[in-house]
């Protein structure tokens, strides 16, 4: 790349530009390090640790059939290599439970969690981050490469969440392969290029279900080829794809099963049909009980595909997840969350930009082959279209995928706009610097103050369940606080004690006494949302409300008794409650229940 060819008119034509630009991906990778280091293991990324440590070590893969297995076998890689055992065998009735087991080991847990993250760091990450750079590179030149990387990698909401252990950026990476691989098909179709394209839709299908989403894409880029062939020869290359994608995938479930027993195999279908597995499916599957055994009979691994993938379509269906947003709870879908989620989380700078985008996207789009954008336009409107559909509003992570491509207008515009440029990159920097290691908490409109995540709060969202364990030990230890007292309703005491040996979960009807309280602050968004909630949208309502209402006194009690001590990583609300004077007598109180 030289000055002549990028012009020095553009944020990229002079070498001072091109080192800042550098400068920049260098910080977004300490940023993940720090988010290495400083994220608490969320209870998913423990369930996918966990199967594929089971995978792995027995050979067996009986649980999380809900994901394919690839980030799965990826993160159990370095607990592999330890001299003692993450956890012992178990079945699709125990695995829940079992995810909680393994924080009994908590330096085990702590080592596999890092290696870990450290392994998906390496192995997806950096080629997510080399990939939007080809993105770029590949749609409007070497500038336009170099940009998409920090507009992506240095927003607040997307640093915490490419090493937790989770499907979703391994996702974007097959993705973003794929969209590569199309293109250069498209330019000069080959038997290779078409190799790459299978190889990448694999990937993708191997991260998360949701990758099947990328079909409409692959099909149609292949049926509308640039330049124009033959009926046959594209069928013949759409064919081989798909043939490399399947096999890729038949790979994964193999290493998966490398020590496949029938009988246990068909335990594990069956536990799943009948809804005694870790998705609850209701009577959904019963129907399709003889037919996943016959088709385990042909071949264990489209068997144990096709069960995750009805399974998860099962769930979505029912609606499971109490979801909290502007302070209501649902478990149906609502159109409008991910939108709002996108408006609420996307850092105000960049949601500037994508306005000032907006009036040039239709000059943009005249200068482009149409079928060029073909790829990532359909890709993109049918994952919003699921993700609108979907009862699973489960938060920014979900949208992962289509944020380079959603970023990449932004990209092209901003590699004239020299000085607005470096302001946009440096508060997007400067921002996520100032939020570590709070990322995941915050909202665009963090500089309001530390109670603001609460009052803009989305469940999952931007209180990821389980996040900042870590932060909550380090202000803990840093203040020589014993015994601190957390409210943290559904948590099992192991995982506190992993993160807080000295700590103590407070469950409703326990004494309210002296001393250091941490509230949750999904207590204070739950609670009162579940209280005034329909029976008609909130999957097993009678439970959660009863629930509610044992927590409320308790709650109440504590914010009544104690002195607001601000929050922890915009997580945990922290009181103090002193003990009485010498003369009076200790009280304790005990909230009763409504």
């Amino acid at each position: 790349m030289t000055d002549s060819e990028e012009g020095k008119s553009t944020v990229c034509g002079t070498r001072r530009g091109r080192i800042a630009l550098l400068s920049l991906v260098v910080l977004l990778l300490a940023l993940q390090v720090l988010a290495i280091d400083g994220q608490s293991l969320t209870g998913d990324g423990a369930y996918h640790l966990l199967a594929g440590y089971q995978a792995l070590r027995y050979g067996q893969n009986r649980i999380n059939l809900e994901h394919p297995p690839l980030v799965k076998l990826l993160v159990a890689l370095p607990a592999l290599a330890e001299d003692r055992e993450l956890a012992d065998p178990v079945d699709a009735t125990e695995a829940l439970e079992a995810a909680e087991r393994i924080h009994r080991q908590p330096d085990l847990l702590r080592r596999a969690t890092l290696g870990g993250r450290v392994v998906l760091l390496v192995t997806v990450v950096l080629p997510l981050f080399l990939t939007c750079y080809l993105l770029g590179s590949r749609f409007g030149g070497p500038c336009v490469g170099l940009l998409l990387v920090p507009l992506f990698g240095l927003s607040f909401s997307v640093v915490p969440l490419l090493t937790i252990l989770q499907t979703d950026a391994a996702l974007t990476l097959g993705v973003c392969l794929t969209v590569l691989a199309l293109w250069r098909w498209q330019r000069r179709p080959k038997l290779g290029r078409a190799l790459a394209v299978g190889a990448s839709f694999g990937v993708a299908l191997g991260s998360k279900f949701s990758g099947v989403l990328l079909a409409p894409a692959v099909a149609i880029t292949f049926l509308l080829p640039v330049p124009p062939l033959s009926w046959r020869r594209r069928l013949r290359d759409l064919g081989i794809a798909l043939l490399v994608a399947c096999a890729f995938v038949h790979a994964l479930y193999s290493i998966a099963n490398w020590s496949y027993d029938r009988n246990v195999g068909r335990d594990t279908i069956r536990s799943y049909v009948r809804g005694r597995g870790s998705l609850i499916v209701g009577e959904l599957l019963e129907p399709w009980e003889e037919e996943l055994l016959a088709l385990e009979e042909v071949s264990p691994t489209l068997a144990q595909w096709t069960v995750g993938f009805l399974g998860v379509r099962a769930q979505n269906r029912i609606g499971v997840y109490p979801s909290y947003a502007f302070g209501t709870v649902s478990s149906q879908g609502r159109w409008w969350y991910f939108p709002a989620l996108f408006l609420v989380k996307t850092p105000l700078a960049l949601l500037i930009a994508l306005a000032a985008t907006l009036p040039i996207l239709g000059r943009m789009n005249r200068s482009l082959d149409w079928r060029r954008i073909l790829p990532p336009v359909l890709f993109v409107t049918a994952y919003l279209i699921a993700a609108v559909g979907s009862n699973y509003n489960l938060g920014f992570r979900h949208l992962l995928p289509v944020l380079p491509f959603l970023l990449l207008p932004v990209a092209m515009a901003a590699r004239g706009w020299r000085r607005g440029t470096w302001v946009l990159l440096g508060v997007l920097a400067l921002e996520s610097v100032l939020l570590t290691p709070r990322w995941m908490s915050a909202t665009n409109t963090w500089w309001l103050g530390e109670r603001n995540p609460t009052r803009l709060a989305f469940s999952a969202g931007n209180l990821e369940y389980r996040q900042s364990f870590v932060q909550l030990a380090r202000w803990s230890r840093g203040r020589r606080i014993e015994g601190l007292r957390v409210l943290y309703p559904a948590l099992d005491e192991v995982v506190l004690t992993a993160y807080l040996p000295d700590a103590e979960l407070v469950e409703p009807g326990d004494p309210v006494t002296p001393g250091w309280y941490a509230v949750s602050t999904t207590v204070e968004q739950y609670v009162p949302a579940i209280l005034t909630a329909s029976p008609d949208t909130l999957y097993g309502y009678r439970g959660l409300r009863g629930l509610a209402r044992r927590w409320l006194p308790l709650w109440q009690e504590v914010a009544r008794r104690g002195t607001d001590q601000g929050y922890v990583a915009g997580t945990f609300h922290i009181y103090r409650i002193e003990p009485p004077p010498a003369s009076q007598s200790p009280p304790e109180s005990r909230p009763s229940d409504p």
